[in-house]
């Protein structure tokens, strides 16, 4: 939930940022056309107010003009006309730059041209009035004519220049108007964009101060991730080692000079430093290995010995594989671990395997020397008791009789000793081969091999319809022979043995070992009797080697038929269980898997 959070404010910020950056180059484009206007209109005053200026100049030279000529026809001194009277070369300047100023406003250009025109006419009276009154005897009513027209264009020329300046101004004062109108569009585009900088601002250094914390969590997490990690190799006895193929450089951590039995960072890693650490014997492989991968760049993993300052000999097991780091260079990683303890111990298991081996031959010799070696005398033990009890039993005492009694008793006791050990044997060493066995089938054949059993003490055997396993089907046949007679043997007096065999559901929540039995994965087959039973409190004894319960002489056994019937079961990665009464009976629950997992 927390992360949905995280995530929906990282694409709500991202959103807005876009929009934001949309807006400022919106405000920015704006502003910029809004300031090109702004010093397009500054330059139209400008030239509205340099037009209207020179207009005006030409006024007023006009009427200086006009006094001086008057004052020069009045007076004839020439000095009027020496310092007031401008000729037409200066008024042409004026009207090139006019005519300059007009190209920036096209309105203005007609009126300039016109002007220009006016303005010859009015030199041209001009002219010719001064020529005519610079003549001693002059016309008098040609000079009033010429004045008269002067007077006229005179009056025409103001007239005019005073209908420019006025239109001038007021193109001045409209462009005044419009620039306070582009200076107040400008000051809000850019008061929003000031705005949006700000937002912007804002966001990012929301973004910044989260990524900050993120950045500073992601260290924090790092260190104890670093520091974590470096405990690990302290507690787990390994150490990590890097060399760049670019660079050449080796990198060490501080466990792998601790292994190497040095302080860290004692010396410069090297292949050199490292490699005459080495034990002598196993150097030259090391290298070699570690070269060639190099060249192939193929995994490797090498086992080598290492000699300590100290003397002390370690194993190490080097495994290294190759990566590219975040620059792309190619780097080869690797981790040494220390298997000294590991190598020691598996050379005594080997040992003790040794020993085992040796062990299971005397074991095998003395398993044959049962089964075969011991059992022939017994045989010929049991064959003369036979001819005694048939030829000589009339003629011992009764005191001979009962010692006869003990000796065949124990004669049979020892045979099925010996049986049962042998049995024993092939349940611990026999054969594992698993293979599908329905114990319907296999059910039929205990039955058949107990028949004279069953039948001497009268018992019935009911077997429900039981699944198919996998299993070691001579091992499973000796366990349920085991429990069959078992439960046939200690049947109560004068009540005939009644055994079940059945396929039952597992409970839940079943338990062995504190572990939870799962039904998809076990069967449970029960074998319940109305025996003799036992006291629960020794339900784990009578599966121990040897161990009877009954010591009645009226229930014969060797303490054998349930250890073998727990070992089997062990053979099959399963387990049983036994539940009894005294005097009521007893079950055993044997739970073997669905599927072979040995």
């Amino acid at each position: 939930m927390k992360f949905t959070r995280i995530f929906r404010f990282s694409n709500i910020l991202k959103l807005t940022l876009a929009i934001a950056i949309i807006a400022i180059g919106y405000l920015t484009t704006m502003f910029y056309f809004q300031m090109r206007e702004l010093e397009t209109s500054v330059k139209a005053i400008a030239n509205s107010n340099n037009i209207q200026f020179e207009l005006e100049q030409i006024s007023t030279q006009i009427n200086k003009n006009e006094s001086a000529l008057r004052s020069f026809i009045i007076t004839k001194d020439s000095l009027f006309l020496k310092d007031r009277f401008l000729d037409k070369r200066e008024f042409d300047l004026r009207m090139s730059k006019l005519q300059e100023l007009s190209l920036k406003s096209p309105e203005s250009r007609l009126e300039i041209d016109s002007l220009a025109i006016k303005l010859n006419q009015r030199f041209a009276i001009f002219n010719a009035i001064l020529t005519a009154a610079s003549i001693n005897n002059y016309d008098v009513n040609t000079l009033k004519n010429n004045l008269l027209r002067s007077n006229i264009l005179s009056d025409n020329l103001q007239s005019y220049l005073n209908a420019v300046i006025s239109r001038q101004q007021h193109l001045v004062n409209t462009q005044h108007k419009l620039h306070s109108k582009r200076i107040s569009e400008s000051s809000y585009t850019a008061v929003g964009l000031a705005i949006t900088c700000l937002l912007i601002f804002g966001l990012a250094y929301s973004k910044m101060k989260n990524d900050i914390i993120k950045v500073k969590k992601a260290n924090d997490d790092l260190k104890f991730l670093n520091e974590t990690f470096n405990n690990a190799e302290k507690i787990a006895s390994f150490g990590h080692w890097k060399v760049n193929l670019d660079t050449k450089v080796y990198t060490l951590s501080d466990n792998f000079y601790r292994l190497l039995g040095r302080e860290p960072q004692s010396f410069e890693a090297s292949l050199e430093t490292i490699t005459e650490l080495i034990h002598p014997d196993d150097r030259e492989a090391a290298i070699r290995a570690h070269m060639e991968s190099l060249i192939d760049l193929k995994p490797t993993s090498i086992t080598c010995r290492y000699v300590l300052d100290n003397g002390e000999i370690k194993y190490l097991k080097s495994v290294g594989s190759f990566r590219r780091n975040t620059k792309g260079q190619l780097v080869k990683i690797g981790v040494n671990s220390d298997i000294t303890q590991q190598f020691l111990d598996t050379k005594k298991l080997s040992e003790n395997n040794q020993k085992l081996v040796e062990i299971n031959a005397e074991l095998e010799s003395f398993n044959s020397i049962v089964s075969h070696d011991m059992q022939e005398p017994l045989r010929k033990i049991q064959m003369f008791i036979s001819r005694l009890e048939a030829n000589e039993m009339e003629n011992m005492t009764e005191q001979g009789k009962d010692y006869f009694n003990k000796i065949r008793f124990s004669a049979n006791r020892m045979q099925n000793l010996m049986v049962d050990l042998v049995n024993y044997a092939r349940a611990v060493k026999g054969d594992r081969t698993f293979v599908k066995t329905d114990l319907n089938v296999l059910m039929k054949v205990v039955v058949e091999e107990l028949s004279l059993s069953i039948d001497e003490k009268n018992a019935t055997v009911k077997v429900d319809d039981l699944p198919t396993i996998e299993g070691i089907p001579f091992q499973i046949q000796q366990l349920f022979v085991n429990l069959i007679s078992n439960s046939i043997k200690y049947s109560r007096i004068n009540v005939d043995p009644e055994i079940l065999v059945r396929n039952e559901k597992i409970a839940e929540n079943t338990f062995f070992d504190n572990k939870l039995i799962d039904p998809k994965s076990y069967y449970k087959i029960v074998v319940s009797d109305n025996g003799i039973g036992f006291r629960q409190e020794y339900a784990e004894n009578i599966f121990m080697l040897f161990r009877r319960l009954e010591t009645d002489k009226n229930y014969s056994g060797t303490g054998l038929g349930l250890a073998i019937c727990k070992k089997i079961a062990e053979n099959h990665n399963g387990f049983i269980l036994a539940y009894g009464k005294q005097q009521i009976g007893a079950e055993f629950h044997v739970y073997l898997p669905k599927e072979s997992t040995v």
